[in-house]
């Protein structure tokens, strides 16, 4: 039996052993970044009003366009993460390791924004006196050195949180050969897995650390989110010589374009007697019930 992965390859370029490489084994890391990262990142977004209110004593307009900012930052990181991997990365990140050095890079990234976060809470010379803005009109309000060092630190978190959320499942699948019966089961289910993980974290982020934010510290449960980042950066950069990496085949937009100009060009053409010349398994068993066909030129070749 063949047990290599003919779709992918191991961090030397040579063909994937699936019994060597891949699997469970890197999906486990895989899941543990996506889980720390959304313990992180909801832990600071989820009482980030309050902090910016109560502590840094900034008004409470400017705090919901401070917040809008940051989530159109997590939107457009994503397309930062994939124009990088593919423009300006490329001589670092090839297209057959993009997904695990830009789920590296960008986890680093979102490391040293949520470790400045920590910082400027701890240390007293960037802390801000306590104050109760609805009983005194005298708070002390962040300089720029205080405000330029939360502006950099917010921002380099969701930068970091957008290029990890749109880097985890691609990866993920890479992992799995869906050419082998048990591992393309297994792919399913790293779906469901990935669903818990991410909820998981989520409900960690909102309950567990958030109590530690209001009765404990501030400082002690983003101290939490950084060890938590860190850990998942080092566990994943342990583990990142035992990936499969696999060649991408191009932008998806791209491979759909395709499906529909060769459905338009094709329209008219009659439909083969010999099965062979069609791209799908011909068996029955791949037929979908309400198929009325119709559409059987689309799958005529274009060879």
């Amino acid at each position: 039996m063949n047990s290599f992965d003919l779709d992918a390859f191991d961090h030397k370029g040579n063909p994937a052993d699936r019994t060597k490489i891949g699997g469970w084994f890197c999906t486990g890391q895989i899941l543990d970044i996506e889980m720390c990262k959304r313990l992180s990142s909801m832990a600071i977004i989820v009482n980030l009003v309050t902090y910016l209110v109560d502590t840094v004593h900034i008004s409470s307009a400017s705090v919901s366009k401070f917040r809008i900012n940051i989530r159109g930052h997590i939107i457009s990181s994503m397309l930062v993460r994939k124009h990088c991997c593919r423009f300006f990365f490329r001589p670092i990140l090839d297209n057959s390791h993009c997904y695990c050095n830009s789920c590296r890079v960008f986890c680093f990234l979102a490391c040293e924004g949520i470790c400045l976060l920590a910082i400027s809470i701890a240390l007293p010379n960037l802390r801000l006196p306590p104050c109760d803005p609805a009983l005194s009109n005298e708070c002390v309000k962040a300089d720029s050195l205080q405000m330029g060092i939360l502006t950099k630190a917010v921002y380099l978190t969701n930068i970091g949180i957008g290029g990890i959320k749109s880097s985890v499942p691609g990866l993920g699948t890479d992992q799995f050969d869906q050419n082998d019966d048990k591992e393309n089961a297994q792919m399913v289910r790293f779906f469901d897995r990935f669903f818990l993980v991410t909820n998981l974290g989520t409900l960690l982020a909102c309950t567990l650390l958030v109590y530690i934010q209001d009765q404990v510290g501030r400082s002690w449960a983003y101290e939490i989110c950084s060890a938590s980042m860190i850990l998942a950066l080092l566990v994943f950069g342990l583990g990142t010589k035992r990936h499969r990496y696999k060649k991408r085949v191009g932008t998806p937009i791209l491979q759909i374009l395709q499906v529909i100009v060769a459905a338009v060009t094709k329209r008219k053409t009659t439909f083969p007697s010999n099965a062979s010349a069609l791209y799908e398994d011909p068996s029955q068993e791949s037929i979908i019930y309400h198929t009325n066909y119709k559409l059987r030129y689309v799958t005529i070749r274009t060879a």
